[in-house]
C-alpha cells in the first residue's frame, strides 16, 4: 500500500466561521478550584506537616526577599522566555479527542495520542483559530505558510518519542509585548518593548502523577493543542521584570480568549533561559535553561538562585556551563538535569505525515478585526476622559474581569445609564469635581465588591441589576439621598432576598428621602439635641468636657472634633439620615459655639 501523501491545511474564510460557530458551542471554562472532605490525619502526621509546612514557609519568606534585590552592580543579566500556553479549543491538535480538564485520568485519549502502531495525526484546523489569535495580538507577523516538525526526545508521558512542533517555520514571527509602568517600575512612561521572536503551534504531553514508590501517567493531556511563545533575548534590571513580561503575556492571550486558563490553574508553564555577563561586555554569557516553572514566584525564585549560582561561579574564576537545570522547590536551587550539547538540545527533522499549513489572503485581517480590546487599550480607555479611572481603580476592574467576566461592560452600563439619568456632563460632577466614572467605579469597586464579599457572593449572584446601582448612584448625586443612605440600602436592603421594589420606591415608603428643612429648623433640632438629658446624661457629660477644652484654650483641637461627632451622629440618628452629613455638622459647630 503506498504511503499516504501529507494533506495541506488550508485555511480560508468559510474556515472562520466554522471555526467560530465550535468555539461558542465547546470553548473551554475556567477552571475552578474545589474541596473535598478528606480524612483528617493522625496527630503525629498532622504535627510533622505542620513543621514541614513551617519549615518550607520560613526558605521560601527569606527566599522571597532576595527577588526585592538588585542584581549584583558589576553583571548584566539576560533572560529568554519560552512560554507554552494551552489553546482555548474542545479538541486537540491532531485527533478528534476532547481537551479535558478534570476528566478521569487516561479517559480522553485517541490511537494516535497513545502512539499506536498505524496511527497518524491529522490536523483539527478550529485550533489555529485561538492560535491565531494569540499572534495578532502579540503583533507578529503571520506566515502564509508554516510547517510541522519532529521534536525527538523520550519521555514516558510522551508515547511517540517525539513531540510535534513548528522550528523551522512557525505560524508567526517578529512579535514584541509592551511593558509601561502600570506594568513594572523598571518600565519609563514610553515603555520598554520585549521582542518575540516566534509563536508556533505544539501539542502538549502527558503528566506524571508522582509518589514514593511508583509514578502514574495520565495521557489525557498529551496532543493538546499549545501555543509556544519564544522570546528573543532581553536584559533584565530585576528579577520581577521576567515576571511582569508573564503576567502581561498572560492577560494579553486571555483577553483575545486565545488562552482561558493561566498559570494559577497549570494552563500556562515556562522555561526560563538565563545568562550573566559582565557589564561592558557586548557577548552574551553562556545560558542555563530552567524547565517546566508553574506559578510566577516559581520563576521569581529560579531566576534569582541561578543568578546567585552563575555570579558566584564567574566570581570564583570558573566558567559557567550551557545546562539544561530544574527547580528544586524545597531547597530553593536549581539543579542540573541535561548538558547542553549546542544550541539546539533536540533532534528536529519535518514531520512525514503532515502537510504545510497556509492562510488564505484576508483571513488574518478577518480575525485582526475581530479581536477585542487588548488590556493596554482598556486601561486607556477607563483612565480616559470617558471614565476618569486611576490606574489603581481600572486595574482592579480589570483583575476582577478576568476572573469574571463582565465586570467592566457592568461598570460602562452603570455609568452611561447615571450620566444619561444625571443629563449633561456639566451637571454629572459632584462639587468635589469628581467625574461620574470614578463615582461608579467607587461605588462599584468598594461598594458593591465588598458587599459581594461580605454576602460570600461570587459575581453571578450579584443581585444588583446596573439599572438598580445606577438608580441609587443617581438618588444619591441629585441630592435625593444621603450618602449612608445609600451605603444602608447598598449592604442590606438592596441585598434581601426578598426584596423586590426599585430603589425609588423603597425611599418613598420608607420615608428615606432628604428632608427639606430649612436652616433655622435644622438648628433648632440641633439645639434641642445638644441640651437634652434624654440619654442618662451623656449628653451634660460631653458638653462639661467640650467646656473645659475651651477654658484650656484646645477649642480646636481634634478631641473636640471627636466631642462634636458624638453630637452630629445624635441628630443623623434622630433624623433617619435624612439630611445630609455636612449640613448637620455646621448645625452642630454654630450652636456649640453658643452653648459652650
Amino acid at each position: 500500500m503506498p504511503p499516504r501523501t501529507p494533506a495541506t491545511a488550508y485555511i480560508c474564510q468559510s474556515c472562520l466561521r466554522t471555526f467560530h460557530l465550535r468555539l461558542r458551542l465547546h470553548s473551554i471554562p475556567l477552571r475552578r478550584l474545589t474541596t473535598t472532605t478528606t480524612t483528617p490525619p493522625s496527630p503525629e502526621t498532622g504535627t510533622f506537616r505542620k513543621d514541614l509546612k513551617t519549615r518550607l514557609k520560613s526558605e521560601r519568606r527569606s527566599r522571597q526577599s532576595l527577588k526585592c534585590r538588585t542584581f549584583p552592580e558589576a553583571y548584566v543579566v539576560t533572560c529568554g522566555l519560552e512560554i507554552h500556553a494551552q489553546l482555548n479549543c474542545a479538541r486537540k491538535l491532531f485527533s478528534r479527542s476532547s481537551t479535558s480538564i478534570s476528566a478521569p485520568p487516561n479517559t480522553h485519549i485517541a490511537p494516535f495520542d497513545a502512539a499506536l502502531p498505524g496511527s497518524q495525526p491529522r490536523l483539527n484546523k478550529s485550533v489555529l483559530l485561538p492560535a491565531l489569535r494569540a499572534a495578532i495580538a502579540l503583533r507578529c507577523r503571520v506566515n502564509e505558510v508554516s510547517r510541522f516538525d519532529r521534536k525527538h526526545y523520550f519521555y514516558w508521558d510522551q508515547p511517540s518519542g517525539y513531540q510535534i512542533t513548528q522550528f523551522y517555520s512557525a505560524l508567526a514571527n517578529d512579535g514584541h509585548v509592551m511593558l509601561y509602568p502600570h506594568d513594572t517600575p523598571y518600565a519609563s512612561s514610553g515603555g520598554v518593548r520585549v521582542p518575540i521572536r516566534q509563536v508556533q503551534l505544539e501539542q502538549d504531553t502527558g503528566k506524571t502523577i508522582a509518589s514514593a514508590n511508583v509514578s502514574l501517567v495520565d495521557l489525557n493531556r498529551v496532543g493538546a493543542g499549545l501555543v509556544e511563545i519564544i522570546t528573543a533575548p532581553f536584559d533584565i534590571p530585576g528579577v520581577a521584570f521576567a515576571s511582569a513580561v508573564m503576567k502581561k503575556l498572560q492577560a494579553t492571550l486571555r483577553s483575545v480568549g486565545a488562552c482561558v486558563v493561566g498559570m494559577e490553574w497549570g494552563g500556562l508553564r515556562a522555561d526560563v533561559n538565563v545568562s550573566v555577563r559582565s557589564k561592558g561586555v557586548q557577548e552574551l554569557g553562556r545560558r542555563c535553561e530552567i524547565k517546566n516553572l508553574s506559578s510566577l514566584k516559581l520563576v521569581e525564585e529560579a531566576i534569582t538562585a541561578e543568578v546567585e549560582r552563575q555570579v558566584r561561579i564567574l566570581e570564583n574564576g570558573g566558567v559557567v556551563e550551557g545546562e539544561t537545570r530544574g527547580w528544586d522547590v524545597e531547597k530553593g536551587t536549581t539543579k542540573r538535569l541535561r548538558g547542553k550539547e549546542r544550541g539546539v538540545d533536540y533532534r528536529y527533522m519535518p514531520d512525514p505525515d503532515l502537510g504545510p499549513v497556509v492562510i488564505a489572503p484576508g483571513v488574518v485581517e478577518s480575525v485582526r478585526k475581530e479581536l477585542p480590546l487588548l488590556p493596554d487599550e482598556v486601561l486607556e480607555q477607563l483612565t480616559g476622559t470617558g471614565y476618569h479611572l486611576n490606574v489603581r481603580d481600572a486595574q482592579t476592574l480589570m483583575m476582577w474581569d478576568e476572573g469574571e467576566v463582565g465586570v467592566i461592560s457592568y461598570y460602562k452600563d452603570v455609568v452611561e445609564k447615571v450620566t444619561t439619568a444625571l443629563g449633561t456632563a456639566e451637571t454629572a460632577k459632584q462639587k468635589k469635581g469628581k467625574e461620574v466614572g470614578k463615582i461608579v467605579g467607587n461605588w462599584l469597586i468598594h461598594g458593591l465588591g465588598g458587599t459581594l464579599t461580605t454576602h460570600a457572593l461570587p459575581w453571578p449572584l450579584n443581585p444588583l441589576t446596573p439599572t438598580t446601582l445606577s438608580s441609587l448612584i443617581t438618588h444619591l448625586l441629585t441630592n435625593k439621598i444621603t450618602s449612608a443612605t445609600a451605603k444602608s440600602l447598598l449592604s442590606t436592603t438592596l441585598f434581601s432576598p426578598s426584596e423586590t421594589r426599585t430603589v425609588e420606591q423603597i425611599i418613598e415608603q420608607e420615608n428615606l428621602a432628604i428632608k427639606a428643612l430649612s436652616e433655622a429648623e435644622l438648628e433648632e433640632i440641633v439645639r434641642r439635641t445638644v441640651t437634652s438629658d434624654d440619654d442618662d446624661g451623656r449628653s451634660v457629660g460631653v458638653l462639661v468636657q467640650l467646656r473645659g477644652l475651651q477654658e484650656d484654650g484646645g477649642g480646636r483641637g481634634e478631641k473636640r472634633k471627636g466631642l462634636a461627632s458624638f453630637f452630629v451622629g445624635k441628630v443623623m440618628k434622630e433624623l433617619a439620615r435624612s439630611v445630609r452629613a455636612e449640613r448637620v455638622e455646621a448645625a452642630v459647630e454654630k450652636v456649640l459655639r453658643e452653648v459652650v
